[in-house]
């Protein structure tokens, strides 16, 4: 029997100080460890899709979000970051076509996935606009 994965905690260095955008992370954060939940519980597909689902619906909410704010703020650095935006709902995308495949690979490889870019996200994208953000007075 595997192990169950450590669940990722929020941290405030992940904080860009604004809290709309940090409260939207923490649900992130939470649905990562719902699906590090139902690895853990031999996931079917009707569960997994409906976490892929939840995560379309995040994606929009977010960097709509996030994109608002870099207007406001005339962010200089957002073209990159839109395009950060945009090659990760291509991956959620490829990893939604591939549902019909083996569940529990999938649910890894959806975790992994995850993980992997929200930390890096969080602690290299987000935090280049957490000053002009705050400099042009949003919060």
């Amino acid at each position: 029997m595997e192990r169950q994965r450590a669940k990722l905690e929020w941290d405030e260095r992940y904080s860009v100080g604004i809290q709309v955008i940090d409260n939207q992370h923490k649900t992130m954060f939470l649905t990562i460890n719902k699906l590090i939940d139902v690895v853990g519980n031999d996931p079917d597909k009707e569960e997994l899709k409906e976490i892929i689902q939840s995560l379309l619906e995040y994606k929009k909410l977010h960097f709509t979000t996030e994109e608002r704010y870099f207007e406001k703020a005339h962010y200089a650095g957002a073209p990159e970051h839109i395009e950060a935006h945009k090659k990760f709902g291509e991956r959620l995308a490829e990893i939604q076509e591939k549902c019909g495949e083996d569940v529990i690979m999938l649910t890894f490889e959806l975790v992994d996935f995850l993980e992997d870019w929200l930390i890096d996200h969080l602690m290299n994208m987000d935090q280049k606009y957490k000053e002009p953000l705050r400099v042009a007075g949003l919060k």
